[in-house]
């Protein structure tokens, strides 16, 4: 299952877990370039840093899960409660299914769901579980979001009558304290 490098910190006093981190790099079966073939883009030379309170991995079921206080970065910060990754049979990473409180910090776009999955190889983000994506001050929800990374832009579905399309949009933008740089914690607010 590729290159894979772990960091364990534990407290002097009690001994306890208090965090694991993890960097995948890029696997074997890449191209010249070092990525791994079929991805485009940042994704294909970028690492995925991922850091949580513990990690399971399954070699024979091409499964890495980790739980706890969640956060992934490669071109984008995402947070969860739980996070999986399923690797192909050439040991590159295909998908990674985050649940539970989801944040994704993407450019100046803010998004929250209770579900995102996350199609490494086409570079497309499918929000579900209350979606909602922020820019500046304009806000979309509905039942489903697909946000395809590289196009920079999203497809908004309803879910049936109980859940329409609604999108908010300012006439003046505001843009302060948007974007990586700003994370806003979103427990609670829907």
């Amino acid at each position: 299952m590729g290159r894979l490098t772990g960091i364990l910190k534990h407290n002097a006093i009690s001994g306890c877990l208090v965090a694991f981190t993890v960097t995948i790099f890029p696997f074997s079966g890449a191209d010249a370039s070092g990525a791994p073939p079929g991805l485009s883009g940042k994704a294909r030379s970028a690492a995925v840093t991922i850091t949580s309170d513990s990690m399971d991995a399954a070699k024979k079921e091409n499964k890495v899960v980790f739980k706890g206080n969640v956060t992934a970065e490669e071109d984008f910060t995402l947070c969860s409660d739980e996070l999986y990754i399923n690797y192909g049979s050439t040991d590159e990473i295909e998908e990674i299914t985050a649940t539970g409180n989801v944040r994704i910090f993407h450019s100046d776009k803010t998004s929250i769901s209770s579900r995102a999955v996350y199609n490494r190889k086409g570079r497309v983000i499918v929000l579900t579980g209350d979606p909602q994506v922020s820019q500046c001050s304009d806000t979309v929800k509905g039942g489903k979001i697909t946000v395809y990374l590289d196009e920079d832009r999203a497809v908004v579905e309803g879910g049936g009558a109980a859940t329409r399309v609604r999108a908010v949009i300012m006439p003046k933008k505001d843009c302060k304290g948007t974007g990586n740089g700003a994370r806003k914690d979103f427990s609670g607010e829907k």
